[in-house]
């Protein structure tokens, strides 16, 4: 058991013993008033209001001031005016309280003048070490716990029944309409944390918190920025250890909303296909609309897990079973038609005559429907299935003897089950069956349950910089001293220390120089000129390729410095690149950009004319390992790439892996480097070779 010495202040703070709330009030129309009054409503331990008038409030004993209180209480609930909450907030860190909820608005949201108060705020929070949610938030629901310290519930409706789904929200007002939203579709939520401005805890913290509590088993959220993205990633982490299932839904993914959600809460709203990327490394479900934030969380809260991806469905309309059928294929599930065996069976369960399918979907047709027994039977044959992993059933939703057969179905199985119903049933919200009132929603929350069924934990992916190869790159970044775009050549030496494989190449100043190369490196060589001023080349005719014997290299190379001279006169040329013509069975890039919240992600697409054309990527976030950039490799073009007929080979895809690796220990290692763009790397022949390189440097 934990004591009262070693919990922390964010267990002081969600999980309180004891609570204040200082602006308690005796009227049921003011925030402090609903407030104090869910406070008292199911919370066992001691609630203290302080008022600087009344004496008492609500039945309860007021304290004129913080310092007054006769206990170092565990949290503090605070709805005073703006400008006295950071006074309120350090007479807390100093009477020993361990965390404070904020509920006042009026800070960052407000403009420059609560910006600054803000900061004031987030300097005592740093500086005392108590823990402050908020402000401009809704509060908070521990529902085991029994505290209620928010105003998202008033004093006449009933408490919710505490629950394993956890959700976590920025926004509180919009949080308060998802919690109510998800009752009413019978999710069982044991806690609610809105978060607000964030000027000290943040949606990340609260979900590393949360993800470690035995009672949560399933984690939602709704943000606008992730203001803490390694919390972030360790709890994604740890819930992929655990089995439990993380489920975001991000908001500020458009230009539009972005701004939006600089005005609401002033965030820092990063790439939303970084977000969506990191999300799948981390095993993270992002939901694109609130309704499948939802519906996740529904299929996702018995804890049942699929032992494949079959479903079988059961349904008294041939319409909705065909669109059920469908809805599972789009989704990635398998339909299996069912054994002759089970299919006899099925059909001695039937009525006579009988016109439905027995294949799957089975459709009993209203007959059997209209036949209680004969409905349960078959039902029950259903779920006990050796072909199904899964069962889904279409049902309305009204009082009677299937809607029965379906909640005793349910109980007697711990397959994974999914009722597609005209409506919500309180019958099934009560039984815990998960329901849904559309087919594709029903199919997608079982696809998501296959994934989550399917995943271990991630791989580890310590990361130690080696100190000799950086100090080695560094002299190498120092050679270009303020130029923030480096030779190619000294960009391919970069990559060649990070296990990127380059073109043999030299680079030389005079013509003499490059036929002497071009007959060491053998066979077809690309010419090109080395300048600080031309980081495309191709747009100066700075490039000549395919060119083979004496001759051929120094009429190219002369040509090429005449063509620079006379478009690009102020260039100045380093010298001349020399480089094999590698073959290329297929053309790939690959490289490194930083995102503002992620931090360094490395991107592979389609490389050559292509990657604008068609614009396909994946992307990861270093550090990662071999393995994880192959199965990243076969995500692209949907697998395709690896699997076609002219797909990679293994030795290329190993190769690859180790040029994406490579690219993210560089950005792990050198902040320094803004960017990378390795394009093209050629393929061909099991082997891998960067043609070109472009690497950009920040300065202070």
């Amino acid at each position: 058991m934990t004591t009262e010495e070693t919990r922390s202040p964010l267990d002081r703070l969600l999980s309180p013993r004891s609570i204040a709330m200082v602006g308690a009030s005796n009227s049921p129309t003011r925030i402090g008033g609903t407030v104090f009054a869910n406070l008292l409503r199911a919370f066992p331990g001691e609630v203290h209001p302080v008022h600087p008038r009344d004496e008492v409030v609500q039945g309860r004993t007021a304290y004129r001031s913080v310092a007054d209180l006769p206990e170092a209480v565990d949290m503090a609930v605070i709805a005073v005016p703006a400008p006295a909450v950071v006074d309120v907030v350090a007479a807390c860190a100093a009477r020993g309280v361990g965390g404070a909820t904020v509920i006042t608005s009026g800070f960052a949201e407000a403009g420059p003048e609560g910006r600054a108060l803000q900061d004031r705020l987030t300097a005592v929070a740093r500086e005392t070490g108590i823990r402050v949610i908020g402000p401009n938030c809704i509060g908070y629901m521990n529902a085991h716990g029994g505290v209620m310290a928010n105003f998202m519930v008033t004093v006449d409706e009933p408490l919710p029944t505490p629950g394993p789904v956890a959700l976590v929200s920025q926004s509180g007002g919009f949080g308060s309409y998802i919690t109510n939203k998800a009752v009413l579709a019978g999710l069982r939520l044991g806690w609610f944390v809105s978060t607000g401005n964030e000027s000290d805890v943040n949606v990340a913290n609260v979900l590393r918190h949360l993800v470690e509590r035995p009672e949560v088993g399933v984690l939602l959220s709704f943000a606008e920025t992730l203001r803490n993205p390694e919390v972030f990633v360790e709890t994604a982490r740890r819930a992929a250890e655990l089995d439990k299932p993380l489920v975001l839904l991000k908001a500020g993914r458009s230009e539009e909303a972005a701004r939006a959600a600089m005005s609401h809460t002033a965030s820092i709203v990063g790439s939303a296909r970084v977000l969506d990327a990191v999300c799948q490394q981390y095993g993270v479900f992002v939901a694109s609309t609130m309704e499948e934030l939802l519906d996740l969380g529904t299929i996702f809260q018995d804890g049942r897990r699929a032992r494949g991806d079959r479903v079988v469905v059961m349904t008294s309309s041939g319409g909705a079973g065909v669109l059920l059928a469908d809805e599972a294929g789009l989704a990635g599930l398998s339909v299996p038609v069912l054994p002759e065996e089970e299919q006899r069976s099925l059909a001695e369960k039937m009525p006579v005559p009988f016109y439905g399918s027995t294949v799957n979907p089975v459709d009993t047709t209203a007959q059997t429907t209209a036949m209680p027994e004969a409905y349960r039977k078959v039902l029950f044959s259903v779920a006990g299935s050796p072909s199904a992993d899964m069962v889904a059933a279409v049902t309305w939703a009204r009082p009677g003897p299937a809607n029965d057969a379906i909640v005793e179905m349910y109980g007697g199985t711990d397959k994974p089950v999914a009722i597609l119903s005209t409506a919500w049933s309180e019958q099934f919200q009560e039984a815990g069956v998960p329901t849904y009132t559309d087919p594709r929603r029903a199919m997608v929350a079982l696809a998501a349950l296959v994934r989550q069924s399917r995943r271990g934990p991630l791989p580890e992916t310590g990361f130690v910089p080696d100190a000799g190869r950086i100090g080695r790159v560094r002299a190498l970044l120092a050679g270009a001293g303020t130029e923030t775009t480096l030779l190619e050549s000294t960009g391919k030496r970069i990559l060649a220390e990070y296990g990127v494989p380059v073109t043999p190449e030299e680079q030389v100043t005079s013509v003499e120089a490059a036929i002497e190369a071009a007959e060491r490196i053998g066979g077809a060589v690309a010419l090109k000129v080395m300048s600080y001023q031309l980081p495309h080349k191709s747009d100066a005719g700075a490039i000549r390729l395919g060119l083979r014997g004496a001759d051929a290299v120094r009429a190219g190379y002369l040509e090429m410095l005449d063509e620079v001279a006379a478009r690009e006169p102020d260039a100045r040329v380093e010298g001349v690149l020399v480089q094999r013509m590698v073959p290329a069975r297929m053309e790939l890039t690959c490289g490194v950009n930083r995102d503002p919240v992620f931090g360094p992600m490395v991107a592979l697409g389609l490389g050559g004319v292509l990657v604008e054309v068609l614009s396909e990527a994946v992307l990861l976030r270093p550090p990662f390992d071999a393995e994880t950039a192959r199965a990243a490799l076969r995500d692209l073009l949907g697998g395709r790439l690896v699997t076609g007929r002219r797909g990679l080979s293994d030795a290329e895809q190993d190769a690859i892996a180790q040029v994406m690796t490579g690219l993210g220990d560089l950005a792990l290692e050198l902040p320094e480097v803004a960017e990378v763009d390795v394009n093209p790397l050629r393929v061909a022949d099991d082997a891998v070779y960067a043609a070109d390189a472009l690497i950009v440097v920040g300065h202070g």
